[in-house]
């Protein structure tokens, strides 16, 4: 009797692949065959059943990363409200820890092709939308409970936040050693304490 594949495991197993070969090699050095022989295959086209094209991979790919940072995100703030669960939200999105540093090598390569790729460049405007509309609800129970002193503009302090998480991807990937993890969560706690 044949052997039941489970697709979607096999799936996320090949966007899996495809994460550490782009963090260890690049977006443009990722071909298909390299990711068809990391994973097991003998040739590229056993990936054709589940990816009809690199681009089509990638995008899985980066949607993927998108979906686990956001439900590390819903985990980390269950529960919480106001500046506790912002922070919990900043704490998952910068790359201060193994996985996150994976993650956000490929999210730097992918920001590069979403230049001109509307089809990656439509993930992640959804998933910059989605932590501001988070970070907006969050600053809003800080001031509702007292957490915080009201806000003269919330909407500046949400792309204030995310500008500073976005920028610690790309400067902690330039210079890791001086962008440390311990750094990068100082350098929040830092723009969360001036809330407080």
């Amino acid at each position: 009797m044949p052997r039941l594949v489970d697709h979607d495991e096999r799936r996320r197993s090949i966007i899996e692949t495809t994460w550490r070969l782009i963090a260890d090699e690049g977006i443009e050095n990722a071909s298909m065959r390299d990711i068809a022989r990391e994973c097991g295959y003998a040739a590229p086209g056993v990936l054709a059943h589940y990816f009809p094209n690199k681009d089509a991979l990638l995008l899985a790919s980066y949607q993927l990363i998108c979906e686990r940072t956001n439900e590390r995100i819903a985990g980390g703030t269950e529960g919480k409200r106001g500046l506790p669960a912002l922070r919990r939200l900043c704490l998952e999105i910068i790359p201060a820890d193994p996985l996150t540093v994976v993650e956000a090598r490929v999210a730097v390569s992918f920001w590069q092709r979403a230049q001109t790729e509307d089809a990656l460049r439509a993930v992640g405007r959804e998933a910059l939308l989605h932590w501001r509309g988070l970070i907006l609800d969050f600053l809003a129970q800080a001031e509702y409970d007292g957490g915080c002193a009201p806000l003269v503009d919330p909407d500046a302090v949400a792309d204030e936040l995310l500008n500073i998480m976005m920028g610690l991807h790309v400067t902690s990937m330039l210079d890791p050693d001086a962008v440390s993890g311990s750094r990068q969560r100082h350098l929040m706690e830092r723009a969360l304490a001036r809330l407080a």
